[in-house]
């Protein structure tokens, strides 16, 4: 995935960390100061949207059917849907930017 600044050119990469915890569509560059958006690609929506409605399912089911084995294969679900979007980044969207001018 491409980290540079739209507007001044800058990597950004090391902002990754933070905005998990900082879950803002809107963020300021650190080095020309000017507001830039973050672009979330769909096959990313559709992958944490994906995981976590299959996790909420199956932890549904077997708090339902009081199965071990659900909850299990639940957090598999939960662990698979988390490995695949630093893989989707690297893979798929290596060339996608990450922020856009607003």
């Amino acid at each position: 995935m491409n980290h540079r600044c739209p507007l001044c050119g800058k990597d950004l990469a090391s902002r990754r960390l933070i905005q998990p915890v900082i879950a803002r569509m809107e963020i300021d560059c650190r080095y020309c100061k000017r507001r830039i958006r973050v672009n979330v690609h769909p096959a990313e929506t559709v992958i944490v949207v994906g995981s976590f409605g299959a996790f909420a399912a199956l932890a549904g089911l077997a708090y339902w059917l009081q199965r071990d084995g659900l909850y299990v294969l639940g957090f598999a679900v939960a662990m698979l849907g988390a490995g695949a979007l630093p893989l989707a980044e690297r893979l798929w969207l290596r060339d996608w930017p990450r922020y856009v001018p607003i």
